[in-house]
């Protein structure tokens, strides 16, 4: 009977630990993927804007942060998603002044 359980133990411990470990790898992948895709598109609306042209990317980056929070995201991506939200605002409010 000891024998058996050792063996459970030898085959489990290795077993759990080894998926506990790729689910933290896999989150944090998909933290690090959201994070770039954020700052990615912010930059192309602030280079779309100084072309004279609209941001079209709001939603996408809204998306992202979504799952960036879901994946343990931080404060820095906050600020900037927020710092984006009220460049947004003042763009299109001067967009619908003209």
């Amino acid at each position: 009977m000891e024998s058996i359980i050792v063996a459970a133990i030898t085959v489990l411990v290795p077993s759990i630990t080894t998926l506990i470990t790729s689910k933290s790898v896999k989150r944090q992948a998909n933290k690090h993927s959201a994070r770039q895709s954020i700052l990615q598109l912010i930059l192309e609306d602030h280079v779309r804007s100084h072309e004279n042209k609209l941001p079209e990317n709001r939603q996408a980056i809204l998306d992202e942060y979504d799952e960036y929070v879901k994946s343990g995201g931080n404060s820095y991506i906050h600020g900037k998603v927020e710092e984006y939200e009220e460049w947004y605002k003042e763009l299109t409010k001067k967009v619908h002044k003209n």
